[in-house]
């Protein structure tokens, strides 16, 4: 449409993965409110129509279609674990795309961008992180039901090799399916004095409680993806001390860019009653990114300029919560460098542990 850019948006609504994707839907509309707010893009008005994928190939295939064949949206935002299932479809017809960048699919595709980026080679800057708070033997818990994640488990692993960390067990977890119990007799019995966590924050509480009962203390608990207010609020003593790394502009750091952020949430975004979380957070963002590739592309976009556009977004920062970024080869190269946050011993707040903790991307053969 002539004053309209109309987007489409894929994520799990239902499904065994949906409970991780709760606050998605949030950053969109607060990204998508304050622009249109401010006029628009290039004196466009921006609208999005969503499709569930429940979290499976097959689901994002039909969904992609749906959304590109059937309701014409220009651009894509996806926020899923099964983004394999559309990815070849959409890159034949050019579509861009921005979302969450967990699946290898994100590497191979030129249309498709991620700022905060887990694929490609394996960094060492969890291991680094692990080794500095006294971590020697790991047990890494992946999120279960998504393959994806399984590959990223790997890269983890051998990113906590190659800081001198044994990784003595690597399992899928999914909560209200598999036995918090008998995981946590796992974790005790494989003599790991660490626990590196890819789950969704509202499963944590449960399994370290699971671990302690068991008997373990962990010396270290890495939660990727762990940044979520609301996971405080349990005032589960099992989660102090929880270390949750962040590749973003920390909100405790405060500041313009912070204040903006939970402003739009607040105006555009109301039904999210905790808007400092990860989710929300990296929606937010990565929907600005898209965004941004419109703005850059002029008043007659097409998709090819917009994924040229994006590419060339040397530096990037989604308005002061990023570091400089350039787009074009973050989308190929996992982030190296995070702010650290620690769950304070009350388990009421996360205080800064280390603002710029910086490692190295491995090679394949590491």
């Amino acid at each position: 449409m002539k004053n309209e850019i109309r987007l489409g948006l894929l994520l799990p609504d239902s499904g065994v993965l949906a409970t991780g994707y709760q606050a998605v839907r949030a950053g969109v509309d607060a990204r998508i409110g304050a622009v249109n707010a401010a006029g628009g893009i290039n004196g466009r008005k921006i609208s999005y129509t969503w499709r569930d994928d429940a979290g499976t190939a097959q689901g994002n295939l039909l969904g992609a279609r749906d959304l590109v064949d059937g309701q014409g949206v220009f651009g894509l935002l996806e926020f899923t674990a099964a983004a394999a299932g559309g990815a070849s479809f959409l890159a034949e017809r050019g579509v861009p795309v921005a979302g969450f960048a967990t699946e290898d699919v994100w590497l191979r595709n030129p249309n498709m961008f991620g700022v905060v980026n887990s694929v490609g080679g394996a960094v060492d800057t969890y291991g680094r992180a692990v080794t500095a708070r006294g971590g020697t033997r790991a047990y890494v818990v992946r999120a279960g039901m998504s393959a994806g994640m399984s590959g990223t488990a790997d890269r983890i692993g051998q990113g906590l090799r190659a800081a001198g960390v044994e990784v003595v067990g690597n399992s899928s977890y999914l909560a209200g399916a598999d036995s918090a119990t008998r995981l946590a007799e796992q974790i005790v019995a494989s003599g790991a004095d660490t626990v590196v966590t890819m789950l969704a924050p509202a499963a944590l509480p449960a399994l370290l409680e699971a671990i302690h009962q068991a008997g373990g203390e962990p010396d270290v608990v890495l939660a990727l993806g762990g940044y979520d207010r609301t996971l405080l609020r349990t005032g589960a003593a099992s989660v102090a001390g929880v270390v949750v790394p962040v590749s973003y502009r920390p909100l405790e750091a405060g500041g313009a860019p912070v204040e903006r952020y939970l402003d739009a949430m607040r105006r555009y975004a109301p039904q999210l009653t905790e808007p400092r979380q990860d989710s929300a957070l990296v929606s937010y963002i990565d929907t600005d990114l898209l965004l941004r590739g419109l703005r850059a592309a002029g008043p007659c976009p097409t998709r090819a300029s917009v994924v040229t556009a994006l590419r060339s977004l040397t530096a990037y920062t989604a308005d002061g919560l990023l570091a400089p970024t350039n787009v074009g080869v973050a989308r190929a190269h996992p982030t190296t460098c995070v702010a650290l946050l620690r769950v304070n011993p009350t388990s009421t707040g996360f205080d800064a542990e280390d603002r710029n903790l910086c490692g190295r991307e491995l090679t394949p053969t590491l």
